[in-house]
């Protein structure tokens, strides 16, 4: 290479080696990491502001380092606001009964992350491996955006609490259960502080204290009321008939509420969901009993759950506590019918003086716990039976006799309920007289075990 006309080319080289060095001491600089901030190796404390410091690994969270630092600090920020809220409630929990310690805290809503504003970013730095930020919001700022916040959620809940007023005025409990449940919702923010508000007339309320009463006030304040203390129902009926309850709020027969109606029939219970109707009264059709059942309860109560449906999955629940349906429980009795015993038992066609087979029927009905009588005039039902025996043959010592027997149930107006026959009934003895007695014993045992059972069967059909 030739050099630059006059000047020699031992100056031009060291000309040269001077710019390459002052190239790379340029370079060089830029490698140099800035110094750490003071906010980064002391957390700033600022009379007056909430702080948030953060930072976030640019290797473990090689895309969104940054983005999760900034969270990371208005986490940091917002943390601090909720000691602060939850500093001031202490004061405030005891008035909602039935939730204190940390299941009180959890009701207390504090300002998350995406609900914070008026904050600003003071700092940010990065090198190769993380990244910090620094935010921090002036308390008389938070103080100012949440009281503009808390007013509006002021007067929406007072709206909500005054169409509840307007609902209980028309005797609507529904709407007026679902409309204090809103104006508890509207202030979720704010159950952990003093939460008045002033009504359009002038008087100042405890807004949130005021709704858990009203909820209080409405269930308390309904009734179930049935025609009857006991519902009777008789065979003559065939242990069918039907049932109603008045659902009432302060003496006012209320319409449209859910009523859940349960009663036992004996082994398989029953249920039935109604309505009330204009009237107020809800009905149900109580049938299909058990043969044997003379004793059972009826049911009636309002299933919360229906009458407040948007309750369920609400934070409201827990500032309410348990609350029990309104329920009414009436005895039911089945009345067992008497029967009045007819029979005619006869040997060979020739009527006879035993009373075994009426013995049989009328030890049957005490044991299945139905009553009988000596005379038609007390009677409801009438059982008349009819038996005879006659002489089958015999053989190598031995007498064989079968009898046949007819069994009615009627209404004393004859009007049949159960008819059975028995045929070929055997009897078998070493003479004709014990042969015949025999059938009659083993007739007997057939009365006492099957017919009774199918006798009670058919009361309750």
């Amino acid at each position: 290479m030739r050099s630059a006309p006059g000047v020699p080319p031992l100056l031009n080289w060291l000309s040269m080696a001077a710019s390459f060095v002052l190239l790379n001491a340029c370079a060089g600089s830029k490698d140099i990491a800035e110094p750490l901030p003071a906010w980064v190796e002391n957390r700033p404390q600022i009379q007056g502001y909430y702080i948030g410091v953060a930072n976030a690994s640019k290797i473990q969270f090689p895309f969104d380092a940054a983005e999760r630092a900034q969270r990371s600090a208005l986490a940091e920020l917002a943390g601090q606001i909720r000691v602060s809220i939850d500093a001031k409630s202490v004061l405030h929990s005891s008035q909602f009964q039935g939730i204190a310690g940390q299941s009180f805290s959890e009701t207390i809503t504090s300002s998350s992350v995406e609900e914070l504003e008026g904050y600003e970013r003071m700092g940010y730095y990065e090198n190769k491996t993380d990244i910090w930020t620094y935010y921090r919001l002036s308390q008389s700022t938070y103080e100012r955006i949440r009281s503009e916040r808390k007013t509006a959620a002021l007067q929406l809940a007072g709206d909500y609490w005054m169409a509840a007023q307007e609902a209980i005025q028309k005797n609507d409990v529904q709407q007026g259960l679902d409309r204090f449940i809103r104006s508890l919702e509207s202030l979720e923010n704010y159950w952990g502080e003093i939460n008045r508000w002033k009504a359009p007339e002038g008087e100042t309320i405890a807004l949130d204290r005021a709704c858990i009463d009203g909820i209080s006030h409405l269930i308390s304040g309904l009734r179930l009321a049935g025609q009857s203390n006991e519902i009777i129902l008789s065979f003559q009926q065939r242990y069918a008939g039907r049932a109603s309850c008045e659902v009432k709020f302060e003496e006012t027969p209320i319409a449209g509420m859910p009523v859940e109606w349960s009663y036992n029939r004996g082994t398989l219970p029953k249920k039935a969901n109604r309505t009330t109707g204009e009237n107020g009264i809800s009905e149900i059709l109580l049938e299909g009993f058990e043969s044997g059942v003379s004793r059972s309860e009826l049911e009636a109560r309002i299933p919360l759950n229906q009458l407040m449906p948007n309750l369920k999955g609400s934070k409201v629940s827990a500032l309410i506590g348990t609350l029990s349906d309104p329920q009414q429980v009436w005895p039911i009795k089945l009345v067992t019918p008497t029967l009045y015993i007819e029979t005619e038992e006869s040997i060979s066609g020739e009527s006879s003086k035993q009373k075994k087979l009426r013995d049989a029927l009328a030890q049957g009905l005490n044991d299945a716990g139905l009553n009988w009588v000596n005379t038609l005039e007390e009677a409801d039902l009438k059982l008349t039976l009819r038996a005879d025996t006659r002489q089958a043959g015999s053989g190598s010592g031995f007498f064989t006799v079968y009898l046949d027997a007819s069994i009615l149930l009627e209404t004393i107006d004859g009007m049949p309920i159960l008819q059975r026959n028995m045929q070929n009934v055997k009897g078998v003895q070493l003479n004709w007289n014990a042969a015949h007695e025999k059938a009659y014993s083993n007739a007997q045992s057939e009365i006492q075990g099957p017919f009774i059972q199918e006798l009670l069967n058919s009361l309750y059909q």
